[in-house]
């Protein structure tokens, strides 16, 4: 080796003595205690001032906590009056006389004739008067004013004024008046018919009730009494074309038209269950005095 080498080059082997004297691992050593000193020191330096903090902090919250015991002393004291409270039910303990209550109830027991006053005012019977107020209620006000309107009687259907028109399926009428003065309501005009054959009318005046309607009765009036109409009806809406045809329905026959009351009949046909939209009256036979037919005014009431 070279003066002042410190490892052989060929071989790699140190100098003599050379490793024992070497500084750097010492100092390393010494640097690595020094620390672990530092480090242990910092740790119970660290520690020593967490728990002087914890102290402090302890005895300050003791005098904290104290108010509040201070506070609760109240509320024991509070207590102490309900003790008090209880006080009362001692008084709940004279419920023992009401026990001696029952006592008095077994002498009640012979007053057992006693308990039946209370039936007496059962009298309640004043429901009884009740029914005879129920008598006046049922007056005979309500019942009758079910009945009232039961007992009108028919009312007029109300017409138009082209509701009748002349029915002549064997063209038997030589002449015919206007057919809307038999329903205008004036007294002083008629419709009339003068048939072909005197002796036999065959003619007829047709009503349209314009819907159907139930017909309880036909009121007339004549100055040509002593004549014979039969009443038909039919729900068509146009009449059919024959007298004879099924579709008319036969009601009533009625003769010597108005010639007991002055020219006025009255025709009741029935209770006007059945609807019906045309009625017809077909003259049969002509007045006593003539073979013109007249007819002043006609009702029909459902």
């Amino acid at each position: 080796m070279e003066p002042e080498q410190d490892w052989c080059l060929n071989c790699g082997t140190a100098a003599p003595g050379r490793i024992g004297e070497r500084p750097g691992w010492r100092a390393a050593s010494m640097v690595i205690v020094l620390a672990l000193l530092l480090v242990l020191g910092a740790v119970a330096a660290g520690y020593a001032a967490l728990t002087g903090d914890s102290q402090p902090q302890q005895t300050a919250s003791t005098p904290a906590a104290a108010p509040p015991a201070a506070a609760q002393v109240a509320p024991p004291a509070a207590t102490t009056q309900p003790p008090a409270a209880t006080q009362p039910p001692t008084t709940a303990t004279t419920p023992a006389k009401p026990k001696t209550l029952p006592k008095v109830k077994t002498p009640t027991a012979g007053a057992t004739t006693g308990s039946p006053i209370t039936p007496a005012p059962t009298p309640a019977p004043t429901p009884t008067t009740s029914t005879p107020a129920t008598g006046t209620g049922t007056g005979t006000g309500t019942t009758t004013t079910p009945t009232t309107p039961a007992d009108t009687g028919p009312k007029p259907i109300e017409l138009k004024s082209d509701a009748g028109t002349v029915y002549d399926p064997f063209k038997r009428a030589k002449d015919s008046g206007q057919t809307k003065r038999a329903l205008d309501g004036d007294q002083s005009t008629s419709w009339y018919v003068d048939p072909t054959i005197p002796t036999q009318v065959a003619v007829g005046y047709v009503v349209d009730l314009g819907t159907l309607q139930g017909v309880r009765q036909i009121n007339l009036q004549t100055p040509t009494p002593g004549f014979r109409v039969e009443i038909y009806a039919t729900d068509e809406t146009t009449p059919p074309p024959d007298i004879l045809d099924t579709r008319w329905s036969h009601i009533k026959d009625v003769s010597d038209v108005g010639a007991k009351d002055s020219g006025k009949q009255k025709i009741v046909l029935g209770a006007g269950t059945t609807k019906y939209r045309n009625v017809l009256l077909w003259f049969t036979q002509p007045p006593t005095d003539g073979p013109r037919l007249r007819i002043t005014e006609l009702e029909l009431l459902g």
